[in-house]
């Protein structure tokens, strides 16, 4: 197949699939990585994750490994972003 762009700890398991649909719940799924890498030790684990409990559920939410049980979209996914966010001010 190649050499894939991109690195492999912010992938949608799909992007690892030769001719599998990439779509808007891969964008989030890469954004919720990228949310663990920076609150956390990128890692899916609740204790080092520095955030509110609301904010771990949408982090967790959006790194599903079933894109059907992620958020829908990248608006879907920032409204609870800011919900979770809102909740521990």
């Amino acid at each position: 197949m190649g050499r894939m762009f991109g690195s492999s700890r912010f992938m949608a398991p799909e992007e690892l699939e030769w001719g599998a649909r990439i779509d808007e719940r891969t964008t989030v799924f890469t954004m919720g990585r990228t949310a663990a890498v920076l609150l956390s030790d990128g890692t899916l684990e609740r204790r080092p994750f520095r955030g509110s409990d609301a904010l771990y559920d949408v982090v967790r939410h959006a790194c599903h490994d079933d894109r059907e049980k992620r958020y829908g979209s990248m608006a879907t996914f920032f409204a609870a972003w800011m919900d979770a966010h809102v909740s521990e001010l």
